[in-house]
Formats: structure tokens, C-alpha cells, sequence
């Protein structure tokens, strides 16, 4: 009887101790220098970097709006955009830090309150039809998500499908209908996984750059990418939320169908040579149910094609 109410105790303490590291919010890491403007939309975060540097009557004809993924922020689109001749609106995950040093971040007055749950796809898709709409107007547009931002970007054209019909999308080793995580990771993470999500973050955070910087997607790597993927277990506020985000993925990609890719002028999906994070041979048969779909199939390249190969996707403006 003893040893069933130690143990009794024992796993109510590590429920409590769980709770306590997935609801706390957490310290942001040093921001980086920011030239632009950032606003405010409810749990996200939008990024205007400024574009002075580039001719004014070019910048006008193009608008590029970005959403990273899982664990990611909006620096990751930084350096492969930097020079396209584009407005480049940056929106961030929801719950996410602020990766830059931000003074004077306001609210626009069209902001409407999100009606979708705090960490899924449709939660950062509404918010991303929201920026299409008061944000871009006759110009070319185009949507840029890096694998969980893709399912968003795909997911903004379910909800919005006519705002959607003119905009180009770019899907990086996204999350698509039907698609799967590597190396059967549905099945790994559940149940277990997701409750010690919280415990493994808190862990991640303790480690030395060098040990975060040990994973088979660090297979191609550079101070680029070194330095925006050794941040990884800061980025989330809470770790709730990246739980969240983690499970309805999985929850999405099941559910979404192939008509998803039917809601945009065009969409260009571009997959690694290989892809530690997402299954590359799901996501090459998911595009193959929709016409609408370009794959351009990469070389020397994992999941964060951006970073590894900026030039791959720079081509898609040329």
C-alpha cells in the first residue's frame, strides 16, 4: 500500500511539474536587429522589413507574404528574400517571441479577433487571409510557407477561397493534404511524445548550441541556417502551444483533402533531395493528385531548402 501511494505521488508530481513547464511563459532570447515596421494581430506578430534599398516601382508591383514553420520565426525568410524585388510581409506563428528588437509595434483598426483555437493551422490561416485582405490590393501576390506555414498557406485558400484565386503560393517542404511526418513520426509522438514535449523543450533549452546543432536535418548546414535552427527551443512563448501545433499537423494532414491546392493562380511545391522532418514521398504523392501543382525537386538539399540553397527558391521571381 506504501509503494502504490509513493507512486501515486510520484506521477501527480510529474503531472504537476509538466503542467507548470508547458503554461509558463517562457523568457525570449535576444532580439536581432530590425529595419522595418511590425504590427500586431491578436497572437501574431507581423514583420514589414524595410525595402528601400531596392527600386521603389519594382517593390510596388509585387507583394510577398511568408509563414515559417514549426519551431521557426520569421528570420528565417530574411536572407533568401532580401533582394527580391517585393514588399515582403513576414507574418509569425501564433504564441511565437518577437526574434527582433521591436519598438512602437501597434494594432491596425481592421484587426478582427481570431475565432479559431491558439496553435492550430486555422488559427495562423485566418490571420493570414486577414493580411491578404487589408494589406495587398491589385499587385501581384505571392505566398511563401516553409513546412507548417505550406498547410497554412494551403489552408488560408479552404477558408478564403475567392480572396485566394490570384494569389501564386510557394510550398517548401510543406505540410500538405494527405502527407505524413519522417519516418513514421505519427505513431512515435503519440501518445507519449506529446506529454514529454515539455520536459524535452525545457531540456533543449539547458543544452550547448553544438549538442541542438546534432540532428540528422543539420545534413547540410551553414551559419545561416546554424543560427537560426540553434534557436529552435526558444521560439514558442508556451510549449502548450507548440504541442498544439505539433498534434494538429498531424490532425491536418489527415483530414485535408487534394482540393486544397485548387484555391490559387498557382502553386509550386519544392522538395528536398531528402527530408528529415516531413515525408518526402507522401508529400510528392500528394501534389500528384492535383494538376494545379508544379514540383520542382531539389538537389543537395534537406527541410530548410531556404537556408541551404536560398538560390533554388530566388529563381521562382527571376
Amino acid at each position: 500500500m506504501k509503494t502504490l501511494l509513493i507512486l501515486i505521488l510520484i506521477v501527480l508530481l510529474v503531472g504537476v511539474i509538466r503542467r507548470v513547464l508547458a503554461n509558463r511563459v517562457w523568457p525570449a532570447q535576444p532580439g536581432e536587429d530590425f529595419d522595418g515596421t511590425m504590427l500586431q494581430l491578436g497572437d501574431n506578430l507581423v514583420c514589414l522589413p524595410d525595402r528601400s534599398h531596392l527600386p521603389a516601382e519594382l517593390v510596388g508591383r509585387t507583394t510577398l507574404i511568408c509563414f515559417p514553420g514549426f519551431l521557426e520565426d520569421a528570420r528565417f525568410f530574411l536572407e533568401v528574400h532580401r533582394d527580391v524585388p517585393a514588399r515582403l510581409i513576414l507574418i509569425g506563428n501564433a504564441n511565437y517571441q518577437n526574434p527582433f528588437r521591436s519598438t512602437g509595434i501597434s494594432t491596425p483598426s481592421w484587426f478582427t479577433a481570431n475565432p479559431h483555437p491558439l496553435g492550430t493551422i486555422a488559427h495562423d490561416a485566418y490571420c493570414v487571409n486577414q493580411v491578404i485582405e487589408h494589406m495587398t490590393g491589385p499587385e501581384r501576390v505571392v505566398l511563401h510557407g516553409h513546412s507548417r506555414g505550406g498547410g497554412v498557406l494551403l489552408e488560408a485558400g479552404n477558408q478564403r477561397p475567392e480572396q485566394t484565386s490570384q494569389v501564386e503560393a510557394i510550398l517548401e517542404a510543406a505540410v500538405v493534404p494527405q502527407g505524413r511526418l519522417y519516418d513514421n513520426g505519427e505513431k512515435k509522438l503519440q501518445p507519449v511524445g506529446f506529454y514529454l514535449f515539455p520536459f524535452i523543450f525545457s531540456l533543449m533549452r539547458m543544452l550547448p548550441e553544438s549538442s541542438r546543432l546534432k540532428s540528422p536535418m543539420m545534413w547540410v548546414t551553414n551559419a545561416t541556417k546554424n543560427r537560426i535552427v540553434a534557436t529552435i527551443p526558444f521560439t514558442p512563448k508556451q510549449y502548450a502551444t507548440a504541442e498544439i501545433n505539433s498534434a494538429n499537423i498531424i490532425e491536418w494532414q489527415a483530414q485535408a483533402g487534394f482540393e486544397s491546392y485548387d484555391h490559387f493562380k498557382r502553386v509550386t511545391l519544392y522538395v528536398g533531395e531528402r527530408d528529415s522532418v516531413l515525408c518526402r514521398t507522401a508529400m510528392l504523392a500528394s501534389a500528384a493528385q492535383s494538376s494545379a501543382v508544379t514540383v520542382v525537386e531539389t538537389a543537395g538539399t534537406d527541410h530548410f531548402i531556404s537556408l541551404e540553397s536560398p538560390d533554388i527558391i530566388r529563381d521562382y521571381f527571376a
